[in-house]
């Protein structure tokens, strides 16, 4: 039997994500152009690495967020794949899942409640959060607005935004069902 596949596009940045996106790469591309300057007039001077010794590491982490940015959900027959540009794949099996919902409260993130972050906002919200009113969990999202929390049994729980968040929960939950319906028939 083919394994059928469900993708589902991931939502786009949304508004605060796209600024302090932007902001980090105007922010490292400023502390460039003293450089630039000294290089364009032919000028030495030791003090111009102090400015690219701070881009550098705005670089590397603006290169790794983007490295890291989920590109599509992959529904399978017996696991949610999460795609990411450059990074592996993050691989949910459904027996590790033990719900799937709408995360519309969790809308005003990075906001408030925030306490710990790997990265609130820069190419979208990657990495463990430990958010005051709901605890821990790993965010691999793009868009505050369009949130699914994926509920793991031994881990965190995992949240995603999909373009389409209604259609992907009801996908998910379809496939979860399913799969449970012919583990039942096999035993």
């Amino acid at each position: 039997m083919k394994e059928q596949l469900v993708k589902f596009d991931v939502a786009p940045l949304d508004k605060y994500a796209s600024r302090i996106t932007i902001g980090l790469a105007y922010l490292g591309g400023l502390l460039m152009l003293p450089l630039l300057f000294a290089y364009l007039s032919n000028l030495r001077w030791g003090g111009l690495l102090t400015p690219v010794a701070l881009a550098l590491p705005l670089a590397i982490f603006l290169l790794l967020a983007y490295a890291m940015q989920p590109v599509a959900y992959i529904i399978e027959e017996e696991r949610l794949l999460v795609k990411r540009r450059w990074f592996r794949p993050l691989e949910v099996p459904f027996s590790k899942i033990s719900s799937v919902t709408l995360a519309t409260h969790l809308g005003d993130v990075p906001r408030r409640g925030l306490r710990f972050a790997f990265n609130p906002g820069v190419f979208g919200y990657q990495g463990p959060f430990r958010l005051t009113p709901y605890g821990e969990t790993f965010f691999l999202a793009t868009n505050r607005e369009r949130l699914v929390a994926v509920s793991r049994a031994p881990a965190t729980p995992l949240i995603i935004s999909p373009a389409r968040p209604r259609e992907f929960v009801a996908a998910l939950n379809d496939k979860r069902g399913s799969q449970a319906l012919r583990e039942l028939a096999a035993d």
